[in-house]
């Protein structure tokens, strides 16, 4: 059990009592037997003390372990006392949460504010509270630790949390790609909400990533298109840049396993001139079919890289289809830009490949925002959603399926307020479900979003 002093203001009404923490720098503990953050000091992290026992004879030898023995009952329940066994369940979970507060550079009056960066994660930091009483409600015990990765010395904090059951974070991939390293030394589950990728870390049956990678995603995009259309109405659409050209050649890749083609470019292909996109009288010229329905495939993702172009593209042709039944396929980027507005939605039937989404019709969604309003007295943004889902995910499944729990997700996806999770093993080119060939697990989970009745809707 902590014991320390309670924090007693919330996010809510005293938003700067958060900012307070921020600036001081003082490590967050938050257990869910007392339901607040706490507040403890440097010297209260000591954990080094040893208990010794002036009873044990010296004998010259190490002392030995006691030997505990179980007597199973073998009967129909057997294998289930087996696999409980092999779950390495615990009383209480500690459990590290290294968050990108970066409170060094960032102006503290930014939490107030959810659009700025330090404002996304108290609304993040308010999610995680929100979850940890709700499994606190539900009898999970953990004991919560937040530290911000991207202030004071990183190198630092991480070797602290060698006694940690579960890392959650950090954001920063280089970051991610030590403490993924390190878990796998330590044999620490590392959670990754944040990033994904297939080069963070190899061969590490302790990493797991909550994000679909991006290879997933244009096979989501891929599949969906040519399952809905036919093969000849399908464009892919790209600049005559090396990124573009790559993004082509790996979905051109899927699709011709996708249909068990010998073509190398199942798909047809156009290189938009980025100049005709904003001064030229026509950039997609006469692709348009008049009396079928256009499929087009958007690749693009990187807000640096390519948020202008996504953006003329779909304005583009948006004014040059006319009449013509448009259907644009694309990345999260169209769903997140400001730029793209709701005609352009509208007009060319976009289906966005994306791993959430929140529908503020659905009870769950409506009771979330309820809830969140009564703690916080301000209205959930979608990293609150995001943060509530994952907590609950990860309190839950170490509840039921202990330090091993990443080696069971597999057995079911989990429908939450934002997203699915479908957590499964990833190997590195084998087929063994040997337990050093894992790679990491991740997410597989996509929705496709697409415009209907000028709302979204999520499949």
């Amino acid at each position: 059990m902590i014991s320390a002093q309670n924090l007693q203001q919330r996010l809510s009404g005293n938003k700067l009592a958060f900012s307070f923490l921020l600036a001081a720098g003082i490590i967050l503990l938050v257990s869910c037997s007392t339901k607040k953050p706490v507040l403890i000091t440097p010297e209260d992290t000591d954990k080094t003390a040893v208990a010794e026992d002036s009873n044990v004879p010296d004998t010259g030898y190490p002392p030995m372990d006691t030997v505990q023995w179980n007597e199973i009952d073998l009967s129909d329940d057997y294998e289930n006392v087996i696999e409980e066994l092999a779950m390495n369940k615990k009383e209480s979970y500690s459990v590290k949460l290294f968050f990108p507060f970066e409170k060094d550079n960032n102006k503290l009056s930014d939490v107030n504010q959810s659009e700025t960066k330090l404002g996304r994660m108290a609304q993040y930091y308010a999610g995680v509270l929100l979850a940890l009483e709700q499994l606190e409600n539900e009898g999970v015990n953990l004991d919560v630790e937040v530290l911000d990765a991207e202030s004071g010395n990183f190198d630092l904090k991480l070797q602290s949390m060698k006694d940690a059951d579960v890392i959650i974070g950090p954001r920063n991939t280089d970051q991610l790609a030590v403490v993924a390293d390190f878990g796998k030394v330590n044999e620490i589950v590392v959670v990754s909400p944040w990033k994904s990728g297939s080069r963070i870390s190899n061969g590490n049956p302790f990493f797991v990533q909550l994000k679909t990678g991006l290879v997933e995603h244009y096979e989501k995009m891929v599949r969906h298109a040519l399952d809905n259309h036919e093969l000849e109405h399908i464009v892919l659409l790209g600049r005559k840049q090396k990124a573009d050209v790559n993004y082509m050649r790996l979905i051109q890749s899927i699709a011709s396993g996708y249909l068990s083609s010998d073509s190398r470019k199942p798909l047809r292909e156009l290189f938009v001139d980025e100049d005709s996109l904003i001064t030229g009288e026509t950039a997609f010229d006469s692709i348009f079919i008049e009396e079928d329905t256009n499929c087009f495939i958007l690749p693009h993702w990187s807000f640096s890289a390519d948020e202008d172009f996504v953006y003329n593209v779909a304005r583009k042709m948006s004014g040059e289809k006319g009449v013509t039944d448009v259907v644009l396929y694309g990345m999260p980027i169209l769903f997140e830009s400001d730029k793209i507005r709701f005609e352009l939605f509208r007009s060319l039937n976009m289906r966005i490949v994306r791993s959430s989404y929140v529908d503020r019709n659905s009870p769950g969604v409506k009771e979330f925002r309820q809830k969140y309003f009564g703690e916080y007295n301000d209205f959930p943004v979608d990293e609150a959603y995001e943060a509530y889902d994952m907590m609950l995910f990860i309190g839950r499944s170490l509840e039921r399926f202990g330090l091993s729990f990443p080696h069971y997700l597999d057995r079911e996806i989990t429908p939450m307020l934002q997203t699915h999770y479908d957590i499964r093993r990833v190997y590195d080119d084998t087929e063994n479900d040997d337990f050093e060939d894992i790679d990491y697990f991740q997410n597989q989970h996509l929705f496709i979003l697409s415009f209907e009745d000028d709302r979204f809707i999520a499949r």
